[in-house]
């Protein structure tokens, strides 16, 4: 009697009488996916409204000019809200971006080189936050390079 094709998009078909193998447990997978998740959301939402008021609506006359020249930035973001609003769409952002990224090129053919690309692309995703967690913990502070 001939087996039924079975629809496998890359995965093996899972039946209730298949043995249960031992498989190492996932556990980053997870956490990158969820992270990924947040920073989707979070470029969604807040990046959209942070262009359209930077880039569009002063040049249009909806916004006045010297509420987003560098004085009065640079006034709001001693405030701890601005500071953090801008951290998380800054590292949300970064995480969303580069999970993507690695995932297409993935996709794309470059398996072979997928721990090269992960210290690389999630590498500069926490290089990224980083620095937007210095500069939102440490914004009055001196720089170090001057």
């Amino acid at each position: 009697m001939a087996r039924a094709a079975v629809w496998n998009p890359g995965r093996d078909a899972i039946r209730a009488h298949s043995r249960v193998e031992s498989r190492p447990p996932v556990v980053l997978e997870p956490v990158l996916w969820g992270i990924f998740s947040a920073g989707g959301f979070i470029s969604a939402f807040l990046l959209p409204v942070t262009i359209v008021v930077l880039m569009f609506a002063v040049p249009f006359g909806l916004w006045p000019a010297e509420r987003i020249g560098y004085d009065a930035f640079r006034a709001s973001f001693s405030d701890l809200f601005v500071r953090l609003f801008w951290f998380v769409l800054i590292g949300g952002s970064l995480f969303h971006g580069m999970h993507r990224l690695r995932h297409s090129l993935l996709d794309a053919g470059l398996r072979k080189v997928e721990p090269l690309l992960n210290i690389v692309l999630y590498g500069i995703a926490i290089l990224g936050t980083l620095a937007a967690l210095w500069y939102t913990l440490l914004f009055d502070a001196p720089l170090p390079f001057r």
